[in-house]
């Protein structure tokens, strides 16, 4: 595409009269040579660039023969074209050690030339001049492909680090939808395995099993969908304001008594909804895992241009964890990062006899 666009445009050129462009009495010129022998070179340096990409340097040589016949014949502007090009290819896609050897050979020849030049016309001037205008074709298009290589590895180290935020939030949000119910699955069925049989309440034991199972399902398939870019185009991410009630009312099923303040925030940005639910999950899992029948109050409120949340429970005697899983220690971390994204903030500690976790939420930089 570049070759026959670049042979298109060298060959309009010649066609113009832009031949002939280096007549200093210095270069011997083939005077008798007609003007369409012009397009030979070109044709070469043409074809020379479309294995630019796999062997640079090749096509720079076969380019550099091409050029120093045009320049025999009087030299024409096409040639300027490649000879750019192909060097501009080698700054691009040849090895580091290529670079460097084609970089001395440019300086050598922009400092030899502009010297040569200048004793041959006795002036300084004219050195200055020659090694700028070779400056301009030859060094120039190294420059400019160092530049080009330079924004592509940022751009590969963006990309990166996009990645690796992205896994973290993923990892994030694989603990906050899944270890919750299970949490509450393992609690529910260790307290029925650690009492004596009693048929009413086993089964109640497990219908809260195959209500966290299912709702740990549900939450999963949503954010599977959402990864996959195969959900509606009205679809948010899993958990908002809306499903707070219903959070309230599981936690409550779960043994804890739960006094909720949950007025009208008005409209903000989803994100924000998200983390404030999964603050409040978070939040009332742990109250449920290390206090269970504690008294918690919660409260969600808007002030100006930031959301709060305050989840506030009694410290009661904890059972016993019969297995380190109930407890991986990456729940107040998750809330941080959560609220670190958003520019917001996050503390937990014990305040009297109770345990209170805050999160503050900006919500003009979300929006």
């Amino acid at each position: 595409m570049t070759a026959g666009s670049t042979f298109a445009a060298g060959l309009a050129l010649n066609l113009v009269g832009l031949t002939d462009v280096w007549v200093d009495p210095g270069i011997d010129r083939l005077d008798t040579a007609p003007a369409w022998w012009h397009t030979v070179p070109l044709v070469v340096g043409s074809a020379a660039m479309l294995v630019k990409r796999g062997r640079p340097v090749l096509a720079l040589l076969i380019g550099v023969v091409a050029s120093l016949a045009d320049l025999a014949l009087g030299g024409s502007i096409a040639m300027v074209l490649v000879l750019f090009d192909l060097i501009f290819s080698v700054g691009l896609f040849a090895s580091a050690r290529a670079r460097r050897a084609v970089t001395t050979a440019v300086f050598v020849v922009i400092g030899t030339a502009g010297v040569v030049g200048g004793l041959a016309a006795g002036e300084f001037r004219v050195a200055v001049f020659i090694a700028l205008q070779l400056t301009t074709l030859l060094f120039v298009p190294l420059w400019w492909s160092a530049n080009v290589r330079q924004q592509r590895r940022l751009g590969a180290m963006a990309a990166q680090e996009a990645v690796l935020a992205e896994r973290a939030a993923m990892a994030r949000d694989l603990h906050d939808v899944i270890a919750a119910h299970l949490s509450t699955t393992a609690l529910h069925s260790g307290a029925a395995l650690a009492a004596p049989p009693d048929t009413e309440r086993d089964r109640a034991a497990l219908r809260a099993v195959r209500t966290s199972s299912l709702a740990a399902l549900e939450e999963m398939r949503a954010m599977i969908m959402l990864l996959r870019d195969a959900a509606p185009a009205d679809q948010t991410v899993p958990g908002g304001l809306d499903r707070l009630p219903a959070l309230v009312e599981a936690a409550g099923a779960d043994g804890l008594r739960v006094t909720a303040s949950l007025p009208d925030l008005g409209s903000i940005p989803v994100i924000v909804a998200h983390t404030v639910y999964r603050i409040v999950h978070e939040a009332l899992t742990n109250a449920r895992k290390h206090a269970p029948a504690s008294h918690v109050r919660l409260e969600v409120r808007r002030t100006g241009d930031r959301v709060d949340v305050t989840v506030t429970n009694d410290l009661t005697q904890p059972p016993p964890l019969d297995h380190r899983a109930l407890s991986a220690g990456t729940g107040l971390p998750s809330m941080r990062e959560r609220a670190a994204l958003l520019g917001g903030s996050v503390t937990a500690g014990r305040v009297g006899s109770s345990w209170r976790v805050r999160a503050t939420l900006p919500v003009a930089a979300a929006a």
